[in-house]
C-alpha cells in the first residue's frame, strides 16, 4: 500500500493528479506564503505537463521551503504505481 493510501485509508484517485502534489495555506498566511503556495502549485502543474523537468521542480520546492522534496515526489510516484497496479 502507498503511504498516501495508508495515511488516508483510501486508494485515492483524484480527478486532477495535481491534487496529490498541491499545497495550501491558511487564511492567516502572509502575502509571501500565499505567493509561495501559488508558485509551488504552478511548478507541480508544470512538472506534470512536461514544461519543467523533475530537477527544476525539486529545486522550486526547495526554494520555497518545502522540507525533503524528494519524499513528496516519492510518495506521489509510489501512490500512482499503487493505483495503477490495483486498477482492474
Amino acid at each position: 500500500m502507498s503511504k498516501i493510501a495508508e495515511r488516508t485509508g483510501i486508494i485515492w484517485t483524484p480527478d486532477d493528479p495535481l491534487d496529490l502534489l498541491s499545497v495550501d495555506v491558511d487564511g492567516n498566511c502572509s502575502e509571501s506564503e500565499f505567493q509561495g503556495m501559488l508558485a509551488i502549485n504552478q511548478a507541480g502543474r508544470d512538472w506534470l505537463t512536461g514544461k519543467i523537468d523533475i530537477v527544476e521542480y525539486l529545486d522550486k520546492l526547495e526554494h520555497y521551503g518545502i522540507p525533503n522534496p524528494f519524499e513528496i515526489v516519492d510518495e506521489f510516484a509510489e501512490h500512482v504505481d499503487f493505483v495503477i497496479s490495483h486498477a482492474k
